[in-house]
């Protein structure tokens, strides 16, 4: 992790699972959890998260966590691999938390610590308080990180916390309220997210998913191990003549349906407001050999569906 990331793959690393709909604030500030946002806005928030924390590579990882990266990134990145396991990032994680450089980051270590709920991640977080409830100057996630080491105790049914809860532990040493019940609320806050997340798991697709494109007859979902040829060669060949003002212009896209009776192809945009492209695809020898697209966005899965259906025709 020594070496600064591409700045290309952190480009499109950010724009594809940090930027989009203003992700960051919603994880920085809370409203997920503070139900600021409507039960329904929540839980397809929440479905977009999963979705992307399967989505993401290790690559990607690197990049948004690595040492040229910005708080928004890396809260963001830690969220992802807290709930979908990614236990491979335990180790970045646990170093970034430990430095402490950057505020509102380690809101997300803890977070994600808390998800993978091992003796592994309840010792980094020992480790954490260990440094950081020894200087009573600096406030920074020691609330996070002993409310995800309670509820990794009550995961496990262990006590690492204990030693630093008893009366004359470090964390009544370093806080100023000693209540039993500032302790629970502490706990009770990373528990209730990790709850919210696995209630929008459990959630019906069909009617949460707002990216669940309804196909018309005539099209057809493009199988996992055919996105790469998609994205490798088609939409390669068709970005490589973007202008960079145009809607896709380095944007991530990812092949979701394709019709088998034309050459149209369906992407979606991890973006906001436009989430959608649809690609018409003609060969043309004139000026010289090659795929002339012709592009259509749409913002929301019932136009991305009405588009579909008016190209079948």
């Amino acid at each position: 992790m020594d070496d600064l990331p591409d700045p290309a793959a952190l480009g499109a690393a950010i724009r594809r699972y940090v930027s989009v709909d203003r992700r960051h604030l919603e994880l920085l500030h809370g409203n997920v959890q503070r139900r600021r946002l409507e039960p329904t806005e929540r839980t397809a928030f929440f479905r977009e998260l999963i979705a992307d924390s399967e989505r993401v590579d290790d690559q990607e990882f690197a990049a948004l966590l690595g040492d040229g990266s910005g708080w928004r990134e890396r809260l963001v990145a830690a969220w992802m691999a807290g709930i979908g396991g990614r236990t491979q990032q335990r180790q970045r994680i646990g170093e970034l938390l430990i430095e402490s450089r950057q505020t509102y980051a380690g809101q997300g270590y803890c977070f994600a610590l808390a998800c993978l709920g091992t003796p592994a991640d309840a010792q980094i977080l020992c480790d954490y308080l260990d440094k950081y409830l020894r200087q009573p100057d600096l406030y920074y996630d020691q609330h996070w990180a002993i409310g995800a080491l309670l509820d990794i105790d009550t995961q496990l049914g262990c006590d690492y916390a204990e030693r630093f809860t008893t009366p004359d532990g470090l964390w009544q040493q370093w806080t100023r309220d000693k209540s039993p019940e500032y302790l629970e609320a502490q706990k009770n806050r990373v528990a209730e997210l990790r709850a919210l997340v696995e209630e929008a798991r459990q959630a019906d697709p069909a009617g949460t998913d707002q990216r669940a494109v309804s196909l018309p007859a005539g099209w057809v979902p493009v199988p996992g191990h055919e996105r790469a040829v998609f994205e490798t060669e088609l939409v390669t060949e068709v970005s490589v003549d973007l202008k960079p003002s145009h809607p896709l212009a380095e944007r991530p896209l990812i092949a979701v349906a394709h019709c088998s009776q034309r050459d149209h192809v369906l992407f979606e945009i991890a973006e906001t407001p436009i989430r959608w492209a649809l690609v018409e695809l003609s060969w043309s020898g004139q000026p010289e050999p090659g795929i002339r697209p012709h592009w259509e966005f749409f913002a929301s899965t019932e136009t991305a569906a009405a588009g579909l259906r008016e190209h079948i025709r």
